[in-house]
């Protein structure tokens, strides 16, 4: 399974109508689209900030699909008013809780690791991290992303609701100081987002 994440920062004051055509147009093109399998839209009002995750059967489904939807990510930009990035992984561990509704709270965590360490990385994560987040109170969904050639990946969790997100923090910091100390993840500090919808059809 990959993922690819569009990040569209602007103007916002215009970040609703942007969501209203992330999460209606450009969700339906992008469903349409040979082996998606989900769309997931997250938001961070008062930023201006909307992330844009689509998820994939292949990496060749991921790169097929990008010029064909290259529109959608333009008119995006459009009524925002901002600038695009654009972020691509593997998903190497994902599992799902529960799924997450509109309202709830995603947290991405990005990091760079040297690509030499990048299967430390996954161990840890499958045979340690994981377990210990499973199972955590109001947790939805938790996935492991990375980019094998570049070495950037994120964390990314989504949760009931801001309590539980903040309930966790403290777990979340130790295990990152550990991840770090292991196998030589540099995080940065968290994005906090609201989930609009999931469609992703995670494990």
């Amino acid at each position: 399974m990959f993922a690819r994440y569009t990040t569209v920062r602007g103007d916002r004051t215009k970040i609703e109508p942007a969501i209203e055509y992330v999460d209606g147009e450009a969700r339906t093109a992008v469903e349409a689209a040979p082996g998606n399998l989900g769309f997931v839209v997250l938001a961070d009002p008062g930023s201006g900030q909307i992330v844009a995750g689509s998820y994939w059967d292949g990496a060749q489904s991921m790169r097929a699909s990008e010029a064909p939807l290259a529109l959608t990510r333009a008119e995006a930009s459009s009524i925002l008013d901002g600038r695009i990035s654009l972020e691509r992984f593997g998903v190497l561990i994902g599992f799902r809780q529960s799924i997450p509704g509109r309202g709830a709270v995603a947290r991405m965590s990005r990091f760079q690791i040297r690509t030499e360490r990048v299967e430390e990385l996954i161990t840890l994560v499958s045979e340690e991290t994981a377990p210990q987040v499973k199972g955590s109170a109001g947790l939805c969904s938790f996935q492991l992303l990375i980019n094998r050639r570049s070495g950037s990946g994120a964390v990314l969790t989504a949760w009931e609701n801001r309590t539980a997100a903040e309930d966790f923090w403290p777990t979340a910091e130790k295990l990152r100081a550990r991840t770090g100390d292991r196998v030589g993840a540099r995080f940065s500090p968290p994005d906090t987002l609201t989930v609009i919808r999931t469609t992703v059809r995670l494990g």
